[in-house]
């Protein structure tokens, strides 16, 4: 069986597919499954380890094979996690017998002339990573396989063995500010006291991440200026670079993030920072995982009607405690 899964979206959206594909690999363990990713994301295809081969969508060149693919790869399933129109027309001439898309996406003509099979799984009620697993049972409903597979949220990403990690001390700490989103950035200075606890009281050495995006690299900067850190990586690492520094760590604190998907996707201790956006949709779920919100309460309960607060509504002493606890 040949399997089409697209997932056209951003890098968070793309490592949170990675539990749906290995429910669909422990499903189908003889299929042949193509992922299509876009983007920055695309620099992640050779850590999916349940896909057996990753297509780039882009301009020019790449985009041509991945609608050559779609049109003649004869494949027997399609799994649209996107929900555009670029991905609708990419499902549609594949001719496939199952073309997979949730209901919520299938609304104008060329949507519903595309997809001949759909979830009604609600993206404001589920965790993303629920959400997509959905689509993967949609799938296996219609296909009348049974019993559907249910699968952890992590161990779906691989790093690549070829993959040279950089040479850093062990252990150490991943300390991850940035983001695409300024609203989503803690302060400067806040980031400088908890750097300098981990320094002097825990005795470790921090490793600063970030993408190569000026606004973040404005940030960073006012962070170094305010303390040491060993080793200054933001702007020189591929996302598969991130992953393997990541994966390495002992620790990694940061914001709603790739960053942040990707420590929990390796099951890093993490410790993940929330203000403005909703952690019921993009939390990290594991044990080693601690969830901070900004606002008033000490530990509120996440619901999917989450009370949006600044990222200055997060103090400082909050987030040291929780390093203390998580070092403990």
């Amino acid at each position: 069986m040949r399997i089409l899964v697209l997932q056209l979206k951003r890098i968070g959206d793309a490592i949170l597919t990675a539990p749906a594909l290995g429910a669909l690999r422990a499903a189908l363990p003889e299929a042949e499954i193509s992922l299509v990713l876009a983007g920055a994301a695309a620099s992640l295809g050779r850590a999916f380890a349940m896909a057996d081969r990753t297509l780039t969508y882009a301009s020019g060149k790449d985009a041509r094979n991945c609608w050559r693919q779609a049109l003649t790869g004869k494949f027997d399933a399609v799994l649209d996690f996107s929900g555009t129109d670029r991905s609708a027309a990419l499902t549609g001439i594949s001719r496939a017998k199952y073309r997979v898309a949730y209901a919520k996406d299938a609304k104008n003509w060329l949507r519903k002339r595309a997809y001949n099979t759909l979830s009604d799984a609600s993206v404001r009620n589920l965790h993303t990573i629920d959400l997509h697993q959905a689509l993967v049972t949609r799938l296996l409903e219609e296909m009348k396989i049974s019993p559907i597979p249910t699968v952890k949220d992590y161990g779906h990403l691989t790093l690549p063995p070829d993959l040279a990690p950089p040479a850093l001390p062990n252990p150490y700490i991943v300390v991850h500010p940035g983001t695409a989103r300024a609203e989503k950035y803690w302060p400067a200075e806040r980031w400088i006291e908890v750097i300098r606890h981990l320094q002097e009281t825990h005795h470790l050495p921090v490793v600063l991440t970030g993408s190569n995006d000026a606004d973040e690299l404005v940030h960073l900067r006012a962070i170094t200026d305010g303390c040491h850190v060993h080793a200054n990586f933001a702007g020189q690492f591929s996302l598969l670079q991130l992953a393997s520094t990541i994966a390495n760590s002992c620790m990694v604190l940061g914001v709603d993030s790739a960053a942040m998907h990707l420590a929990a996707a390796f099951q890093r201790p993490q410790i993940a920072l929330f203000g403005p956006t909703n952690p019921y949709h993009w939390q990290p779920r594991h044990s080693k995982a601690k969830l901070l919100l900004a606002g008033p309460e000490e530990s509120p309960t996440t619901t999917p009607k989450h009370a949006k607060f600044p990222m200055t509504d997060l103090p400082t002493a909050r987030v040291l405690r929780a390093v203390d606890s998580l070092m403990g």
